[in-house]
């Protein structure tokens, strides 16, 4: 039996509703949010950007809606919750704990930033010594 993480799409109407489900359907935790639908289009060539006319937006313009929907999702669930999306810096990292998330993950910030998770990494630890907190999971979900 390996762990089931159930990533959540955002693109949905009540997030919270979604990790109810993934929760009751057995998921062990979850992870969110995956990228956002978006658009691009040339407007010298008048056509799509993209084959598909669709693709996943992410990075830090995203960074707000994720950050909702972790909180909503974490307070609706008892299993733990992984927060990404748009997270560069330790402070971001440290809001999404905030609001709920058990882990954070980082992704579009490695493409420009090799160091970002360690840049990370270090804030948080300062952040932590600053406030004198002993442990970090006296953070999860402290708002």
């Amino acid at each position: 039996r390996q762990p089931v993480i159930m990533k959540l799409s955002p693109n949905v109407t009540d997030i919270a509703e979604m990790a109810r489900a993934a929760e009751a359907g057995g998921a062990d935790s979850l992870s969110l949010i995956n990228t956002l639908t978006g658009m691009k289009i040339d407007i010298h060539r008048r056509a799509f950007v993209l084959a598909n006319k669709t693709g996943g937006m992410s990075g830090p313009a995203i960074k707000p809606i994720a950050l909702r929907m972790v909180y909503q999702a974490a307070h609706a669930v008892q299993i733990p919750v992984i927060g990404m999306g748009g997270i560069v810096t330790a402070e971001d990292a440290i809001e999404f704990i905030l609001a709920g998330a058990a882990a954070v993950s980082i992704g579009t910030a490695n493409f420009m930033y090799p160091d970002a998770a360690l840049r990370v990494i270090e804030g948080i630890e300062e952040y932590m010594r600053h406030y004198g907190v002993e442990d970090i999971g006296e953070l999860v979900g402290a708002v």
